[in-house]
């Protein structure tokens, strides 16, 4: 649904900067504010002047949008010639608004960009007309899906009209409905409390018979609807089409959005008759208004498809998921079910993915419930091929990170139907290797894409000639924006969130153009960071060797499935197992059971949890690489049973930590891309650091332990492949110089922690230095040049992070992975240092004594070694540090 519609717009041009006859022009805004269009109308016309001309084109085809005549408009702005920039800026803002209504996200982008370029030339940037391009940018980046940039962009709006000196009521309550559009997709109570402010601003200026009380009342009911709050979403809305019908007794674009919203609201209270006449009526009115071709037609059909579906009328909900995707595409105009557009052809990438999606599952079910032919699976395999093809595409085209994540949680739906589906049809036939392989190319696309491609987006940069001096520009511009917005999350004062807000939108705008540049510059880079090829399972088995096996977990909660992936060199088979009801509790109850060292929480969840995640295997296995899903990704693995075991005492349990060496990874796509083991012909080069004292501001307690802990590993190495910096020397200005590159492990020996809620608060603590503050903040960690083997962070909770849906945990050992570390170890909680130190002695000291042994090896002999001598026996001092990396 193209929820832009709803973004009240405000007067385009307020006049700034014309001297003469101010009074007239004011109230042709303040009558097309008033929504008095045919009163502005004949008042445009009185006024013959030729200089306002350009102008008074303008505020014409702004009230022929408003009204819905958009070919009306089109015309107008397109006949507007004028020298002054400022004039332009206006024009195009205009016809960014206008594409924006028509669909034509492309046309409206390419203006509204242009129009901000101009804004700034013309020194204008701060105008109330620069503000409402950037509500128009904040509608447009929405309508897509981008949600970090809808935002940023409507925070800049509300933030420029805060700032004016004649502050328009009219304007902020504009900017109000902006945001709680966005903030809708994420928060309902918040966006709520954005709408209700408007709504008191309409009210007051407008009385109740108003379109933007209309609008007010349609945004709070999408939110009552989002609550399931039925009767107040249907009270709202029916106020909102009380006053469109009044306003346009003809048919209107707006009156249809109602009409929609109150068939999804039937829909959803089970009345499929009431829906289905909401849905014909809302069909009706885009289509006197648009013709045959809208996302909006489109978005209505789904609808209408749904309902047939859940009907079990399969052919009817084709047909009209087929029509929906041919209502949102240019070109494409094929009836027939079986054929699919490209996927460069849509007018809107969300509502075309949920068409094809919902297309695929309506063949599913046809398959399931009427047919069993096997050729509905496959296209249900078909269009989940697209969908993903198509999530890859809208990735892509995303400059922002947040909202590149944001994307993982409706792709990782296409992603379990995927599974799911190849699953079914590799039991249905003698090919069942194939659609095997299927099923975990499917689950792999759930798994840490953004980190991927950020990785394959560094690497392209190495191999696409670009220059060093433009790749340095490059870093400084991600390194200043990882610092800003480290400090926004930071809640600062009011003026300094103004400033950071400021300085962060245009140094984002800076970065845009940057890498278009970059793009156009060098078409290597491009091609290069986007084709990278997908896991295959004899690739990965060709990096195996007889001794090790991958297992890869995927999570289906909404079939309430767990499937394990397992492959090793010379097998790959399936196991697709039912999600016991008690899973989360089970994983809650293994980590509090090893954190508060309760034995029988801790023997109860382990059992349990061991049964469906510990596969048997031929005794030849003997280490594990683990690729954890959702919320997996933070179990330590080696604390569960290999085995059944009734023995208390952990020296006798059977500990997957005794039978298996266990490393972890984020993703099968990343065991390939990674580079290589560089080759340790000589003794590696380590770098260690322990602040043990920190700055009263951190209040941080002194860590004693460390400092033995860093001068008993240093004394392992010899003392020309070593550097320790402890105390005052352990500072950020040294982890930032540039040193860390040369060495091949990193042992940091200090506190950190990880912010859930925000991940770029994640930190390590050093000490503060000459320059920085001693907060080595994740995105810091993301900037370091590393060509470490090994990173260590023997500190608190370094493992943890946020839980993004479809990506994985978001936290330190992520930014240390892109950072260039191959391999990690990081802990799920705090441990006393004491035992810690012991655990990192261990193994180091394994590791230079057997230098045929991979790190998973070394860190299974340190954590065997603490458990068979049994001071630190218990899982809480050895389970919660893990290895990842390959």
């Amino acid at each position: 649904m193209r929820t832009f519609m709803l973004s009240v717009v405000m007067c385009l041009v307020s006049m700034t900067g014309i001297g003469q006859d101010i009074k007239t022009l004011s109230k042709i805004d303040s009558l097309i504010s008033f929504a008095n269009y045919a009163e502005a109308k004949a008042l445009i016309k009185t006024i013959g002047e030729l200089n306002y001309l350009p102008l008074l084109l303008n505020k014409s085809s702004e009230i022929s949008i408003l009204q819905g005549n958009l070919d009306e408009a089109e015309t107008i702005l397109t006949a507007i010639k004028s020298d002054d920039t400022f004039i332009q800026a206006i024009t195009q803002t205009n016809l960014g608004f206008l594409y924006l209504n028509k669909a034509r996200n492309d046309l409206a982008m390419e203006n509204l960009q242009e129009a901000l370029t101009k804004f700034r030339e013309a020194g204008k940037q701060n105008s109330q007309e620069a503000a409402n391009c950037l509500s128009h940018l904040s509608s447009l980046y929405l309508s897509t899906g981008k949600l970090n940039q809808a935002e940023e962009n409507g925070l800049m709006s509300l933030q420029i009209r805060q700032a004016s000196e004649n502050k328009n009521d009219e304007a902020m309550a504009a900017s109000y409905n902006d945001l709680g559009l966005v903030y809708s997709q994420t928060n309902a109570d918040k966006a709520l409390e954005f709408y209700e402010k408007a709504l008191a601003v309409y009210e007051k200026l407008h009385g109740d018979d108003h379109p933007k009380i209309a609008i007010a009342n349609t945004n709070i009911g999408l939110m009552y609807l989002q609550l399931k709050l039925f009767g107040d979403a249907v009270n709202n809305f029916e106020s909102a089409l009380a006053i469109w019908q009044k306003v346009y007794p003809n048919g209107h674009p707006s009156q249809a959005l109602v009409l929609q919203n109150l068939g999804r609201t039937y829909m959803q209270m089970g009345d499929q008759k009431a829906a289905k006449d909401y849905f014909e009526k809302a069909l009706a009115a885009y289509r006197q208004a648009y013709g045959s071709k809208h996302p909006d037609i489109a978005y209505v059909l789904n609808q209408i498809g749904t309902l047939k579906l859940s009907s079990n009328d399969y052919k009817e909900a084709l047909d009209h998921f087929q029509d929906a995707i041919i209502a949102n595409s240019p070109t494409f105009n094929n009836k027939t079910i079986t054929a699919n557009p490209s996927i460069t052809d849509f007018y809107n990438g969300k509502v075309l993915l949920y068409s094809l999606r919902s297309k695929a599952k309506a063949f599913e079910t046809q398959h399931f419930g009427k047919t069993l032919k096997f050729k509905d699976l496959k296209q249900a395999l078909s269009c989940l091929y697209l969908s993903d093809s198509l999530i890859d595409n809208i990735r892509h085209h995303s400059s922002d990170e947040n909202d590149k994540l944001e994307l993982g949680s409706s792709a990782n739906e296409v992603y379990e139907d995927g599974v799911r589906i190849a699953i079914s049809m590799s039991e249905m036939t003698i090919n069942y290797k194939h659609y095997r392989e299927v099923a975990f190319y499917f689950a792999e696309k759930s798994k840490s894409a953004v980190l991927q491609e950020s990785i394959a987006d560094a690497s392209a940069k190495s191999f696409a000639g670009i220059p060093d001096k433009l790749v340095e520009e490059e870093k400084n511009l991600r390194s200043t924006i990882a610092f800003l917005i480290q400090k926004l999350s930071q809640k600062p004062s009011s003026e300094e969130e103004k400033y950071l807000r400021e300085t962060l939108f245009n140094l984002n705008q800076e970065y845009n153009a940057f890498i278009k540049k970059l793009e156009a510059d060098y078409p290597n880079y491009f091609n290069l960071k986007f084709n990278q090829a997908s896991p295959t399972i004899a690739g990965l088995q060709k990096l195996l060797d007889h001794k090790t096996a991958i297992i890869s977990y995927f999570i289906a909660d909404n079939d309430k499935r767990l499937y394990q992936f397992i492959i090793t060199k010379k097998n790959f088979k399936v196991k697709n197992l039912t999600l016991p009801s008690d899973f989360d509790k089970y994983t809650k109850g293994l980590n509090n059971g090893m954190v508060f060292s309760e034995s029988y929480s801790y023997q109860k969840s382990a059992t349990a949890l061991s049964k469906v995640l510990i596969p048997r295997f031929f005794k030849s296995i003997n280490n594990l690489v683990i690729i954890p899903s959702g919320r997996l990704g933070t179990l330590p693995f080696e604390a569960l049973f290999y085995k059944k075991g009734k023995s208390q005492e952990f020296k006798s349990m059977p500990l997957v930590v005794k039978r298996f060496a266990v490393s972890y990874e984020f993703s099968a796509g990343l065991l390939t891309q990674k580079s290589k083991a560089k080759s340790m012909d000589t003794t590696p080069s380590i770098f260690l650091c322990a602040p043990i004292q920190f700055p009263e501001k951190d209040n941080m307690a002194t860590l004693p332990g460390t400092e033995a802990e860093v001068n008993t590993i240093a004394a392992l190495f010899p003392s020309h492949s070593t550097s320790i910096i402890k105390f005052k020397e352990a500072n950020e200005d040294a982890i930032k110089s540039g040193a860390l590159s040369k060495f091949d492990y990193i042992h940091f020996a200090t506190h950190g922690i990880v912010d859930e809620t925000d991940p770029e608060l994640s930190r390590v603590y050093l000490q503060s230095g000459q320059h920085e503050d001693g907060n080595l903040f994740a995105g810091e960690i993301y900037n370091l040049n590393l060509n470490a083997e090994l990173a260590v962070l023997s500190a608190c909770q370094t493992g943890l992070g946020k839980l993004s849906k479809g990506e994985g945990v978001i936290g330190l050992s992520r930014a240390l992975v892109y950072a260039g570390a191959r391999n990690i170890i990081v802990s799920f909680w705090s441990v006393a240092d004491e035992s810690t130190s012991q655990l990192m002695t261990d193994f180091y000291r394994s590791l230079i004594q057997n230098k045929n042994q991979n790190f998973r090896e070394t860190l299974q002999k340190a954590k065997i070694k603490m458990i068979n001598e049994g001071r630190y026996s218990l899982p809480y001092y050895w389970a919660p540090f893990v290895l990842i990396g390959f």
